[in-house]
C-alpha cells in the first residue's frame, strides 16, 4: 500500500487491497501489433475485481519481491516499475519485448485506485496466455474498440480511461 504521493506505507494482502480499495503500485501495458491494433485481454473468471471484463493488454501489482535487496521501497521506482511491466508481459502474454513509458498516473476517483506506470509495447506474438489470469485476447483496431465500448460486453473502467486518454498514441 502507498499514499497519494506514491510513498510506501505498508504491505497488505492483495485481497485486502482490492476489498478496501487501498492505493497501491501497479503497471498497465498497452500492446500494439504492427498494424496498430491494441491487444485487449479478458480477465479470468476467478479474478477478485472485474472478472471476465475486457482490460488493458496486461497489468499487475508491484510486489515485495520486485524490490532489490537492500533497496528502499521508494527508491529506483522507474526501474522497479519497468521490470514489473516486462515480467507481467512474460507471465500473462508469453512475450519478451521492450516497454516504453507513456505516463505516470495517480489514482483517478471512480476509475482506479492505483499509482500506475503506463507502458506501451509492440508485438505481433505469438501470445501464450497465462491460464489463471487471462481467458482470451483480441487485437482490435480503433474502430473495433469503439464498437466494443458501445456494446454490452463488460469493459474495465481503467481500459476505457486509458484508451480515452491515450488513443492518439499507438
Amino acid at each position: 500500500m502507498v499514499d497519494e504521493a506514491n510513498h510506501f506505507v505498508r504491505w497488505e494482502l492483495r485481497h485486502t487491497i482490492h476489498e478496501q480499495r487501498l492505493v497501491h503500485r501497479s503497471v498497465h501495458v498497452l500492446v500494439f501489433d504492427s498494424a496498430g491494433r491494441l491487444l485487449v485481454q479478458r480477465r479470468h473468471a476467478d479474478k477478485q475485481t472485474f472478472p471476465r471484463y475486457w482490460d488493458s493488454s496486461c497489468a499487475g501489482h508491484v510486489e515485495e519481491s520486485d524490490y532489490g535487496v537492500g533497496a528502499g521501497l521508494d527508491d529506483e521506482l522507474a526501474e522497479v516499475y519497468r521490470a514489473v511491466a516486462v515480467r507481467e508481459l512474460t507471465e500473462e502474454l508469453g512475450i519478451v519485448v521492450d516497454v516504453e513509458l507513456m505516463a505516470w498516473l495517480a489514482p483517478e476517483p471512480g476509475v482506479h485506485y492505483e499509482q500506475i506506470a503506463l507502458y506501451r509495447a509492440r508485438s505481433d506474438g505469438p501470445f501464450t496466455l497465462q491460464a489463471d489470469e487471462v481467458e482470451e485476447y483480441q487485437l482490435l483496431a480503433p474502430a473495433e474498440l469503439a464498437v466494443l465500448f458501445a456494446s454490452d460486453e463488460p469493459v474495465t473502467p481503467t481500459l476505457r480511461y486509458l484508451w480515452a486518454r491515450f488513443a492518439a498514441t499507438p
